[in-house]
Parts: C-alpha cells; sequence; structure tokens
C-alpha cells in the first residue's frame, strides 16, 4: 500500500469542509484534480471513502472510522514540515533551560507567552538544577541557558555571564508565630529561632551571607519551603516575588530587624558558554528575560 501526504490532506480538507470544491480552494488545487487524488487514495485503500450520491460528499462508514487517524497523521505531516522550515533557517527545535528554584515562576510564563507570538513550534525545556548542575551542563552542552541566582562574578567571563535584576528579599514568618511575641525582633532573637533555608542558597553561595540562627534547616523545594514557613515551622529571609500572595492573605507577616538598615538584594542571572546554540530562539529568550525581569527589581 503507496499512500501519500497530499492523498491524506485531501482526504480530511474534504471531509472537514464537505465540498470537494472548497477543499481545492483550502489545498490551491484544481478540483478535478482533487477529485483524482481522492480516488487514487480509494483505489490505494480498497475502500469506498465518501458517498457522491447527493449533493456533497459524505463519508461512509470506512471513510468515519479513518477519519480521526488520517487528521492525526495530517496534523503531524504538518508540524514535521514546520521543523524541517525552522531548521532550514536555522531556528532552533529543542532550547534546554536550567533555572534555579527562586526564579520566579511568572517570569518563566510571561517569557513563553512572549516567545509563542514568534516561534510556536520550538521546544523550551525549563529543568530545576542547582548552581554546580548549571554549569556543568552548560560546559557539556546539555543545557544551553542557566538562569541563577549568583553573588559572586569575578570568577565568570563577560561573554558567560549577563546581569538581568537586582531581586529584593524579605524577612518574614508565619503571622502567629512565637518570634512577634518580642517588641523589638534583632539578630540575637532571631538566632534562638528556627531559620529556613532553601537549598539553592548553599549552591548559590549566598548561605554564609544569610544564616543567622543556631538552628537551620534545609529545605530543596519551593513549595514544600513555603508550605512549612506558613506552618509556623521557622523564619526565613526570601524571595519577595515568592511570598508576595501568601503575604498579602496575611498567612506571613514581613518584619525587619534595626541591625539590617537596608534592603537585602541578590543579583539574577543568565549563564551561558560560547558552545550554546547561537539560533534566534534563544537570543530571543535572553531579550525576554532581560526586558521581563526589570519589575521584579522593585
Amino acid at each position: 500500500m503507496n499512500i501519500s501526504y497530499e492523498q491524506i490532506r485531501a482526504f480530511v480538507s474534504v471531509a472537514e469542509l464537505g465540498s470537494f470544491s472548497a477543499a481545492a480552494r483550502q489545498l490551491n488545487r484544481h478540483r478535478t484534480t482533487l477529485g483524482q487524488v481522492i480516488n487514487n487514495l480509494e483505489i490505494e485503500t480498497n475502500l469506498v471513502l465518501f458517498d457522491r450520491t447527493g449533493k456533497f460528499p459524505v463519508l461512509t462508514d470506512a471513510g468515519t472510522s479513518l477519519y480521526t487517524h488520517a487528521k492525526n497523521l495530517a496534523e503531524y505531516t504538518q508540524s514535521f514540515e514546520h521543523i524541517c522550515q525552522s531548521m532550514e533557517l536555522g531556528i532552533e527545535t529543542d532550547i534546554t533551560i536550567y533555572h534555579s528554584d527562586l526564579v520566579p515562576m511568572q517570569l518563566i510564563a510571561d517569557v513563553m507567552m512572549a516567545l509563542r507570538v514568534e516561534f510556536k513550534d520550538v521546544n523550551v525545556h525549563w529543568l530545576h538544577r542547582n548552581n554546580q548542575e548549571v554549569k556543568q551542563a552548560l560546559g557539556t552542552g546539555e543545557a544551553d541557558l542557566g538562569v541563577v541566582f549568583i553573588h559572586d562574578t569575578k570568577s565568570i567571563s563577560a561573554h558567560e555571564y549577563v546581569y538581568l535584576a537586582s531581586m529584593p528579599f524579605c524577612l518574614c514568618a508565619a503571622s502567629n508565630s512565637a518570634l512577634f511575641e518580642n517588641k523589638k525582633i534583632t539578630i540575637n532573637e532571631l538566632k534562638k529561632y528556627r531559620q529556613l533555608m532553601l537549598e539553592d542558597y548553599f549552591s548559590a553561595g549566598i548561605d554564609k551571607m544569610v544564616t543567622v540562627s543556631n538552628h537551620v534547616q534545609r529545605i530543596e523545594n519551593m513549595s514544600v519551603f513555603l508550605t512549612l514557613l506558613a506552618s509556623g515551622e521557622g523564619w526565613a529571609l526570601v524571595p519577595k516575588h515568592a511570598v508576595s500572595e501568601l503575604l498579602a492573605d496575611k498567612k506571613l507577616t514581613e518584619f525587619h530587624v534595626k541591625e539590617v538598615n537596608t534592603t537585602v538584594r541578590f543579583p539574577l542571572a543568565i549563564w551561558t558558554t560560547h558552545q550554546s546554540k547561537q539560533g534566534p530562539v534563544r537570543g530571543r529568550i535572553m531579550a525576554l528575560l532581560a526586558q521581563l525581569s526589570q519589575k521584579y527589581s522593585i
């Protein structure tokens, strides 16, 4: 059996439009030519796919049974052609981005929404990894970009580091925390209470700068971290974007200590290498990250 993509598309178009003429216009074919394509498909399958006794063609039982399969095949064929065209134009088919759990999820969503306006077919893989894993993956080509929090940029070449934003952090705890029984909260008071720390703080090298308590609890997953924080498990220094809703719902309360008279900030950055893909999708993602991350610096 020798069935062509052209025959499948013709069959699907006639089935959906209910007219040989309309299908011919859609496919930019002459009506007679399209009719012959369908005839050849019926000969090839040894099945009658359309009842032509009326004014318009109607799917037979055999045609109805095959329609869904043909529709899927037609869509896969179209997708295959788009991928081939993209590759011919130098457009990447896949991009892999490793990111810290501290990166705002809404930033990722906003980047993807904007990217889809221009690049509908590319697959963009967002995978959570720590900073060491990001470096290693960029070196091996496993990842094309890394989006991470850092505090030491001296060892990174200008070609591998793109500053995005200075992300603000805040001190907070569950609204019913015993911590708030103190009239004034000081560093010495914080040392007495359990401090929750995200695992990504350690891989980013900021753990030593933010560790205060004698009782530190490490948590890898952001969702678990926020749930425990809101349940009263301890206090934390956390990115403001991650707790904005919990603060608004009064499940968490922000507090200040007199020893810290300014907002604590850490830079969010893109990591890449000279060996990374240099196509238009990668470039557009980097531009969108730079543009859309600015609102998180406020």
